[in-house]
């Protein structure tokens, strides 16, 4: 036996060296977090209404909000929304028509800039609308393109994996303003909430931002107000605007209108309607099923009651 202690003692005190080298081992392989850069764009979009020829300068900011340096490179790009959810999507240089693209009236300094941790680096654009240029729609964005991969997060106008300024420009001129609005909903539901849908079909020469609301209205006339996502819509495209109406316990026919505005002047109406049912039908069988089986045993028991008042009475007059 005394032998055999000090071998036990020295097997479990290797094993627990062992084991915690093997922790120290693993910890100090570890990479540490790579750190995230947080970064601010100031503006993330810019609006112009010019005529050919017109001359624009203005300044934006890119703020460093992180602890870390931040290298980026600057460029312009046309763009174009690739579904109906507003996201924009950047092509590579001179990929869009002339008729939408603006990329090349627009100029951005500085090209390359550094910004140190918790500071600011100001640009200056310079836009120039040529002669020539047709009436309508004109986009483009100034990209912010970091020298080395590196996650991002902040604010700013998400471009796939870049960020940067998206600016709408409307050149004056004879355009065609035209928009339509289609409604949907699930037309039966047993339970609520439901979801309203409203998508905005823009059918002109330039971007739109429809104004308004949507009021619901159950059979009571009681309303309910639904916002409108304010949101331009490009030029041949459609935004879906999403809203959920309502609570689980839900009875009736309601109906969905949308009553908006759009256009230059913001003086276009822009109307849809939709109708809906909610009706818990489990529920109302099983209550309409309780209702008939009272209704039934309240008959029976009349009935029965009628069968025994007779006798009852016959045995009275007999007893006298």
């Amino acid at each position: 036996m005394k032998n055999k202690l000090p071998k036990i003692i020295t097997a479990s005190t290797i094993a627990g060296a062992l084991g915690a080298a093997s922790l120290f081992l693993h910890a100090f392989a570890q990479e540490p977090p790579q750190a995230i850069r947080t970064m601010t764009i100031v503006p993330p979009a810019v609006e112009y209404s010019l005529a050919p020829g017109d001359k624009k300068e203005g300044v934006m900011k890119v703020i460093n909000d992180g602890n870390e340096l931040l290298t980026f490179t600057a460029m312009v790009r046309d763009y174009v929304v690739s579904d109906n959810h507003g996201t924009p999507q950047i092509l590579a240089p001179n990929d869009l028509s002339v008729k939408r693209s603006a990329a090349a009236w627009l100029g951005v300094t500085p090209s390359t800039f550094t910004i140190l941790p918790h500071q600011k680096q100001e640009l200056n654009y310079f836009l120039q609308v040529p002669l020539d240029a047709a009436p309508g729609g004109h986009y483009a964005a100034v990209i912010y393109e970091p020298t080395q991969t590196i996650p991002v997060e902040g604010t700013g106008t998400g471009v796939q994996t870049q960020i940067g300024t998206l600016f709408y420009l409307g050149v004056k001129g004879p355009i065609t303003e035209a928009a339509n609005a289609v409604m949907s909903a699930k037309g039966f539901s047993e339970y609520g909430p439901v979801k309203v849908q409203t998508e905005i079909f823009n059918n002109g020469d330039l971007h739109i931002k429809p104004k308004g609301e949507i009021t619901v209205t159950n059979i009571f006339g009681q309303r309910t107000i639904l916002p409108l996502e304010e949101h331009n819509i490009f030029p041949e495209k459609s935004f879906l605007n999403e809203n959920s109406f309502g609570t689980k316990f839900m009875l009736g026919r309601y109906t969905a209108r949308l009553s908006a505005t759009y256009g230059r002047d913001n003086n276009l109406p822009l109307v849809a309607v939709v109708s809906f049912i909610v009706f818990p039908w489990k529920i109302a069988t099983v209550i309409t099923l309780i209702v008939i089986i009272l209704v039934l045993l309240f008959i029976m028991r009349e009935r029965k009651k009628k069968k025994t008042s007779p006798a009852s009475g016959s045995e009275t007059t007999s007893t006298q």
